[in-house]
């Protein structure tokens, strides 16, 4: 590496993600390592589970938890294409209003208890109930009404037509669980699920260790593995070497200086694909500095996206723009970009009142997504730049996420937003609707809160767009994210591992998995 570009780094991303570069860059592939038995499958990944309880997960750690234990009435392939799940089949009348279901027989929850349209009532109901205090309630607020027609059959009665219905029906928040253990357990169903899905939770040492085992009453084809351990590595080095070793069969967030050694190993396999995941440095809009929307666009000019992903990614990702993965149909087009200016960002501080810059705190997650915490550190080298003091706290993903809940604290944060359902209207409403609970920039704009709501009755696709498209617009002058990057899904498996399914909302399914000996 010459002389020029170690000096480039150094500027742009600071020493520690310097010298990581520089590790990264004379490091061998391991080889070798035997191979896992069938009767049980390793998953390494960074962060554990926050939640079992479909209607209370915000994040995708605990979201494909939930997926091998709960299953929703509308499934999606690997290309997001609607496809029967517990409902076989389903229809809209011609006010668009009313959907109708007709749901699988003969289907055993894990408790034992029976799945059919009282079950289906239940979860809707139950999310919709502002006593369960679900902070996804909004994936299903457009529902007026659910109807038990028969045994097998409901109908979903929305206010008004819903363009995105059966996106939401299949997203992992609307996963159905057994009403027997969800009115027996209350809260506690977090920790003692019960699904239709093709594993049942066996065990959980939060932190350590999740075990699903199969569920041998399941009404599809039976899993080929017995138990898959979710095994917490929050290392991005050491996780690697579990599946370099063969200690781990299959391996979430793969980091990108690994990407070419990995790619060598012949007991490796790699899955590179598009993601629905927008990493972005949020603000907390509702206290000072933040609330002042120069402040917000200082920060975006401070950032050097194209170095972030170059160096600290190795290119495993898109620079972003708009708070949208372009790989989501409805993402904004031709927005312009905050390019890296840091005088610019230097001259907008100024006019707001802090020509000598600011301090404040950044908060990141460590382990949660690939090589977030080297990015927070790139982000805060740079944003020292322009006079922004940051001071970097890390946390684990727990302690996270509670940070997150505090409205009163001025901050950065470093965050994902993925996209459950592959529709904007989910994450646009979620992400920047006044009062969300998911609304961690605490952003509040009465003209893009109307917006949202006029999307979601828009049956028209082009003038759906349209609208789409303004919210988007309206949000990037905002500011209220500096939009770092799309994030791609980057999974290692042994190549003995054959079968995973690897869905672009980040979802792994491991039902049709075997692990050949």
């Amino acid at each position: 590496m010459s002389t020029k570009v170690r000096h480039f780094l150094k500027l742009r991303l600071g020493t520690a993600v310097l010298a990581l570069v520089l590790a990264a860059s004379v490091l061998s592939g391991c080889g070798g390592g035997g191979t896992s038995s069938s009767a049980t499958l390793t998953y390494a990944v960074g962060t554990d589970a926050q939640t079992l309880d479909p209607q209370f997960v915000t994040d995708i750690p605990s979201a494909v938890a939930v997926m091998q234990i709960h299953e929703t009435l509308v499934a999606r392939d690997e290309n997001m294409n609607f496809i029967p799940g517990l409902a076989t089949e389903w229809s809209v009348a011609e006010d668009g209003c009313t959907w109708t279901f007709k749901l699988r027989q003969g289907v055993k929850f894990h408790d034992g208890a029976d799945f059919n349209a009282e079950a289906v009532k239940y979860n809707f109901d139950r999310i919709l109930d502002p006593a369960t205090g679900s902070p996804r309630r909004s994936v299903a607020s457009m529902i007026k009404e659910v109807k038990v027609v028969g045994p097998y059959e409901v109908q979903i009665i929305t206010n008004d037509p819903y363009g995105p219905m059966l996106a939401q029906i299949s997203s992992y928040n609307l996963a159905i669980i057994s009403p027997k253990s969800g009115a027996e357990l209350g809260k506690g169903y977090a920790q003692k699920p019960a699904g239709t899905g093709p594993f049942k939770l066996k065990s959980w040492t939060p932190g350590q260790s999740l075990v699903l085992e199969r569920f041998d009453g399941y009404w599809g084809d039976k899993p080929k593995v017995k138990e898959i351990e979710f095994k917490v590595v929050p290392e991005d080095g050491t996780r690697t070497m579990l599946l370099k070793t063969g200690g781990a069969d299959v391996v979430a967030g793969v980091p990108a200086f690994e990407l070419e050694n990995l790619k060598k190993d012949p007991n490796v396999n790699l899955i590179m694909k598009p993601g629905f995941r927008t990493i972005y440095v949020g603000m907390n809009c509702s206290k000072e500095p933040f609330d002042d929307p120069r402040v917000r666009q200082a920060v975006n000019y401070a950032i050097d996206r194209e170095a972030i992903v170059n160096y600290v990614l190795r290119g495993a990702a898109t620079v972003g723009v708009g708070p949208e993965s372009p790989a989501i149909p409805g993402a904004a087009k031709n927005l312009v970009p905050y390019t890296y200016n840091p005088e610019k960002a230097k001259q907008l501080l100024k006019e707001a009142g802090y020509p000598n810059g600011f301090k404040t705190v950044f908060h990141t997650p460590s382990g949660r997504y690939p090589m977030d915490q080297q990015v927070a550190e790139a982000v805060v080298g740079q944003l020292k730049e322009v006079g922004i003091d940051a001071e970097l706290q890390i946390l684990d993903w727990g302690a996270y996420q509670a940070m997150l809940d505090k409205a009163e604290e001025s901050r950065l944060f470093l965050l994902g937003k993925g996209s459950p359902s592959g529709d904007p209207d989910m994450t646009l409403t979620l992400s920047f609707g006044t009062n969300e609970k998911m609304n961690s920039a605490k952003y509040s704009n009465p003209e893009v809160d109307e917006l949202i709501k006029q999307q979601r009755v828009c049956v028209d696709p082009v003038e759906r767009q349209q609208i789409l498209q303004t919210i988007q617009e309206k949000i990037h002058a905002d500011a209220p994210w500096a939009v770092l990057y799309y994030e791609q899904i980057l999974i290692g498996t042994r190549s003995n591992v054959k079968g995973l399914q690897v869905l672009p909302n980040e979802i792994v399914l491991f039902k049709g998995v075997s692990v050949e000996k």
